[in-house]
């Protein structure tokens, strides 16, 4: 066994943590049996997840010799094992030996999860690695590894072979027939694609069900994936066959379908709609000529509130109409008119920040530190231009979001790791986690003079609450938040306190919305969930818990009222209103170990620590993905400049206390 991370146990090996935690792994109970010294290991990080020496920065199992370097001093991939298992053992995907007895008997015996994921067939349109995971088809012959042994990538790559079809059995079976592909394709049943046999690089001819996608997303035509709902009818093709924009000529109301024809409009017979006044005009407008002939010459006599027109099609469309103008909508009583509220009934809303509605018609507006765009829909930051701070190993670099400029704003020891950081903007300061030395710092950036706020501290993330003049952060291995003055100096004694203790299950990612004096933070420990408390910890409520897998990066985006997280677990991104409600998820493939995140105007930007990178999507689609930076290091803490200002209970004056004041509204 690597003697640094594993135990003995029986014939195999077991890592370290997993001794007296509560749950027996080994057949003899050995690893439970805690009545000695070297039985009791003292971990920060909880069951089943490891520390990284001589920091707090734990790490799941499944990071363990899994070829990528985890911890900052590559400690997790060092004396992995080489050499294949002793007889009478298997090796997991982590390289760990267990005993081969312990495959699939229901308990994850290596610490990936390996062990038991090689047990279930793989999800429809999914084919299994050598090493056990299951890809995606369509990751088959495209240039990258996606499986960690390569064997996605056989040599055999772009040789037009074909051999006999392999078409799956019934739901759930392994078993696979010999009937022809095109046949069971004919069938409607399934679908034909050539593939590589991933063992023996051999292309074959491969027919599969059609796939089931989740409830937020829809299948292409073709079956070989799904696509948001948000995409369908968005004007772009996401589809390979491009059947998510398929029969949209009009914005869509159902996912697939061209929504109705509006008040002022005609429906024509091929599903377009053409504008009322152009209807009986005796020039034909419609592809099929359905708005000219029949009834029009019959003069319209309609008590009509806006317009009546003569119509050339008999019931259920009677000869003469009433249209309402653009903006409303025609009631009930086929006569008089509606305003519609685009504001709310528009489904991704018209504006980026605020809407005001007017009969008829509807109007955009900015917040403070923002002007709207020539569009009359998006809004902009004005003054200099907004910057995304980056920690980038032992540096903080400045990015700016127009111009792509980079700056190195300040470098600090090359063994210490600036980790999570926030910037004060009203002092021009930047705070972040010292790991090695378990401390918060600051540096000036106009000055640059450097401090130490206070030491002996842990933490994932923190937080600057730039009006209360105070400093947040999370300690997940005590499960506590806690705060401190951001002019405490640091003289040997702590003077911050404890906001949050007792409930919290190893919170994680934090964010102030200190105008409101509101707090949120997201946990993953067994019951993953994103967190609401007012700043002084006295009220607090579960925002979510449904639908979360490990949610590690949180951001607000204050002009839109919406929080934002992604999900390590999930590998997607989600967004809700501050009062819960409004939950949209986006499941997309690059999330794999996002850190932290930021939101800026219409953009989401996180930082990618397993591909070294920062990237940014479109906020509301989750589109248009770009990697900002990629550096030879690993990002962490990241944020993004806004406007600040504005005030809250202890912006004056202290709040009136003579220490620490914490906002409670």
């Amino acid at each position: 066994c690597a003697a640094s991370r594993q135990a003995t146990c029986g014939a195999g090996c077991i890592p370290v943590p997993w001794l007296c935690d509560g749950e027996q792994q080994c057949p003899d109970g050995t690893d439970e049996q805690c009545g000695c010294e070297s039985c009791s290991v003292p971990s920060v990080c909880g069951a089943k997840k490891v520390q990284c020496p001589g920091t707090h920065h734990c790490i799941p199992h499944w990071e363990l010799c899994d070829r990528h370097q985890d911890c900052e001093d590559g400690w997790d991939e060092e004396g992995c094992p080489q050499q294949p298992c002793l007889p009478g053992q298997w090796q997991c995907r982590n390289r760990v030996c267990i005993v081969a007895e312990w495959k699939c008997n229901g308990i994850d015996d290596c610490g990936d999860s390996s062990d038991e994921d090689v047990c279930a067939p793989c999800p429809p349109g999914m084919v299994r690695c050598d090493e056990g995971k299951c890809i995606l088809e369509s990751l088959m012959c495209n240039d990258e590894d996606d499986c960690l042994d390569g064997t996605d990538e056989p040599s055999t790559c772009g040789e037009l072979l074909v051999a006999t079809a392999h078409v799956p059995g019934a739901r759930g079976s392994h078993g696979n027939s010999p009937v022809p592909c095109l046949s069971c394709a004919m069938s409607l049943l399934c679908l034909c694609s050539a593939r590589v046999n991933i063992r023996s690089g051999d292309l074959y001819w491969l027919a599969f069900p059609h796939l089931s996608c989740p409830r937020t997303h829809m299948p292409c035509r073709d079956g070989t994936e799904c696509v948001a709902q948000e995409y369908v009818c968005d004007g772009e093709k996401d589809c390979a066959d491009g059947s998510d924009e398929d029969g949209c000529a009009q914005l869509c109301d159902t996912p697939g379908q061209p929504a109705p024809c509006q008040s002022h409009e005609y429906p024509c017979g091929l599903k377009t709609c053409l504008n009322a006044s152009l209807v009986c005009d005796s020039q034909q407008d419609c592809l099929d000529g359905s708005d000219e002939g029949g009834n029009c010459s019959v003069p319209c006599q309609k008590p009509c509130a806006h317009l009546c027109y003569s119509s050339p099609q008999g019931p259920p469309l009677t000869p003469q109409r009433c249209w309402c103008d653009p903006g409303y909508r025609l009631a009930e009583d086929g006569l008089t008119c509606m305003d519609i509220d685009e504001c709310t009934e528009l489904g991704k809303g018209p504006c980026s920040q605020t809407c005001l509605n007017a009969p008829g018609s509807y109007s955009c507006g900015c917040l403070a530190g923002y002007q709207l765009e020539p569009d009359g829909h998006l809004c902009k930051l004005t003054g200099p231009e907004p910057t995304l701070l980056v920690a980038m190993q032992s540096e903080v670099l400045s990015y700016g979001l127009r111009s792509g400029h980079e700056e190195v704003l300040l470098t600090t020891d090359k063994e210490r790791v600036v980790f999570s950081l926030d910037y004060d903007l009203m002092e021009r300061k930047v705070y972040w986690m010292d790991l090695a030395t378990e401390s918060i710092r600051w540096q000036g950036l106009d000055s640059g003079k450097k401090g130490t706020l206070v030491k002996g501290v842990r933490s994932d993330c923190i937080a600057v609450d730039w009006v209360g003049r105070n400093l947040y952060w999370t300690d997940g291995a005590a499960g506590q938040v806690l705060a401190i003055r951001l002019g405490a100096a640091w003289r040997g004694i702590p003077e911050y306190t404890v906001v949050m203790d007792g409930d919290l299950d190893q919170p994680h990612s934090l964010v102030l919305q200190p105008l409101a004096g509101l707090l949120y933070w997201s946990e993953v420990g067994s019951h993953p969930r994103l967190m609401e408390a007012t700043m002084d910890g006295s009220r607090w409520r579960v925002l979510l818990a449904q639908g979360l897998g490990w949610p590690t990066a949180l951001a607000l985006d204050l002009p839109t009222w919406r929080i934002f997280w992604l999900d390590e677990k999930m590998g997607s991104i989600g967004s809700a209103r501050l009062d819960g409600t409004s939950v949209k998820v986006l499941q997309l493939g690059w999330v794999q170990n996002p850190f932290a995140a930021a939101v800026c105007e219409g953009q989401l930007y996180w930082s990618e620590r397993k591909a070294w990178s920062v990237q940014q999507v479109d906020k509301a689609s989750g589109k248009n993905r770009t990697v900002l930076l990629k550096r030879h290091g690993q990002p962490h803490g990241l944020q993004a400049s806004w406007p600040g200002g504005g005030t809250n209970g202890c912006a004056k004056n202290n709040g009136g206390c003579a220490h620490l004041c914490l906002p409670n509204p």
